[in-house]
Parts: structure tokens; sequence; C-alpha cells
């Protein structure tokens, strides 16, 4: 079993600090260091538009400063699990987005906003004839499931009756969904697991979550470390933690990726996407990446402190 050497963990903190984004390095300050909750919200706040929604390339492969809903769901997320309570304006203001975009006939939310392709863009992102609404199931999952794993925390800001009634359509929608759906890549399956892992959603839908999520678990997850430099959806990924909801499956798998993890840190501290624009908007991307290394790292140090893989 491998484990971090604090020397990881410096050269981690000294690349956040010369390389990353604000935002990383007030998370890493507050999750590693003596950093506080308000230095990250001031950080956040500059995602923030006026309309209350995130843009601005919090989600680095998208680089419009429109909002949009795929931005919102991270910015909403990292309000509820930094415990931000309703009445703050950022709160507000966030779920009043929402609540005044979602597509009143459908009952859904675009992901990226009809002006992405004006900016550099991932090609995934690309809009081409609805290809974005055929690529990501017509949003019944994405982002929807993980904006509505927010707004339970935020019930109260809510109009009543309606988060039940959307969250039963969600629910569904990832009933219906199937395995092969689950794994074709598009993050269907970790949005809806955001939704299932919401602390306070109500015992009826996350039973019924939890049961779908576990029976497509085994054809969603690449188990093989030789296939973990391209893209694909590795253990950590849908297990980041040992309170994940499907931790316990991927226990064993789980182990082999934190190794993974030690080996493959940079010599400069840093842990790289394993996916690119495949030669779009190359400037774009080069600075996307930068961006996306920032969030990797942070996000493979909170998974080896999670599982006691620093050394001490």
């Amino acid at each position: 079993m491998k484990k971090l050497t604090q020397v990881g963990v410096n050269r981690a903190k000294d690349y956040l600090f010369s390389q990353a984004r604000p935002l990383e390095k007030a998370l890493f300050e507050l999750e590693f260091g003596e950093g506080s909750i308000d230095d990250v919200l001031t950080q956040l706040a500059a995602f923030q538009n006026s309309d209350g929604g995130f843009g601005r390339a919090l989600e680095p492969d998208m680089r419009t400063p429109s909002s949009s809903a795929l931005c919102t769901e991270i910015g909403l997320r990292m309000l509820a699990e930094l415990n931000v309570p309703s009445a703050h304006p950022m709160v507000k203001s966030a779920v009043q987005y929402v609540l005044a975009t979602l597509n009143p006939d459908t009952q859904v939310w675009r992901v990226v906003p009809w002006d992405a392709n004006d900016y550099p863009h991932a090609p995934w992102w690309h809009e081409e004839n609805d290809s974005v609404a055929r690529a990501f199931d017509n949003f019944r999952l994405t982002p929807r499931a993980g904006i509505l794993g927010a707004l339970w925390i935020y019930a109260n800001l809510t109009p009543a009756g309606w988060l039940d009634q959307i969250t039963e359509e969600t629910v569904k929608a990832a009933e219906q969904t199937s395995n092969t759906e689950f794994g074709s890549g598009g993050d269907a399956f970790v949005y809806a697991q955001r939704l299932a892992e919401a602390p306070v959603l109500p015992d009826s839908y996350k039973s019924r979550l939890k049961s779908r999520l576990r029976e497509a678990v085994d054809a969603v997850v690449t188990r093989d470390p030789a296939k973990w430099a391209s893209y694909c959806t590795p253990p950590l990924k849908i297990a980041p933690s040992p309170q994940s909801l499907t931790a316990d499956i991927l226990a064993a798998d789980v182990q082999v990726h934190l190794d993974y993890l030690v080996e493959h840190q940079s010599l400069v501290g840093n842990w790289e996407p394993n996916w690119s624009w495949f030669g779009s908007y190359p400037e774009a991307w080069d600075q996307a990446k930068l961006e996306w290394q920032g969030v990797l790292t942070m996000e493979a140090l909170l998974s080896l402190r999670a599982y006691r893989r620093m050394e001490r």
C-alpha cells in the first residue's frame, strides 16, 4: 500500500500556489492549512454572474462567461458542501437562477448555454443541431440530478411541492437509464450519484437511486489501470471517499487506484487530466488544462487523505 509522502504533499502545495486558480489555492488552505470558508467564497464569487448563475469557465472545458447549468451545478454543490446557509446572497441568487432557467415544458436544464459555440470549448460541448441534447440524453440526469442534490439542501428556497415533483421525474429517469447508457462516458452516473448522496434527500428517493446505481456500477467503472491514462471512469471518480455510495463495491479497485495516484503524481506535484480537446483551440486548451490540473490535484489530495493514504 503506497502513501503520498510529506514531500509529495509539499510538491502539490507548491504546484497549486504557483500554477492553480485562486479558487483551488483557497480550497487547499481551507482543507490543509489555515484558510477559511470566507476565503473560498470570495474566490467562488468571481465565477458568479449578476443573474445568479455561475459561468466564467468554472468548468474549464467551457470558456463562455455566460451562466450555465453546468457551472451553476458546480457552484451550488460547493456552497452546499461548505455548509453555506440558505440566507447567504450567493446561495439565494444561484437558486433563483436555476428556478428561472428550468425549461417548463421538459423540466430539465440545458447543460450549456446557446453561446457556448462563440467561445473556446471542448468538442463535446459543441452545439450542432441539438447534438448536445442527444449526447446527454436530453439532460434528464446531466446536470439535473446534480442540481437537485444541492437544491435539497436549500429546499426552503424552492416552491412547495416542486422539489418532490421534479425529483420523482429524475429518479424515474435514472431507473429507466440502461447500464449501457450509464457506461457511455457522459457522466450521467456521477450526476445521479450526487443526488443519491445528498444528505437530506428523502429515503423514498434515496433507496431507489441507491439500488439502481449499485446495479449499474460494474458497467460504468473502468477497473484496468492500463486504461486510466485515457478518458474513462476510474474507481475514484465515483468513489472518491469511503463514504461514497459504491465505495464498498469498489473497495479493492479503489486501493489499486490510490496506488496509481501516488505513482502518477508529476515531479512538480500535480495530476494530469486524462482527456484533451483533440487539437481544438490549442491556446485555450493549454489554459483549460492548467486549470484542470489544479482541480484534479485538489481532488487527488482529498481522496488520498480520505482513504488514509498520506504519510503523517
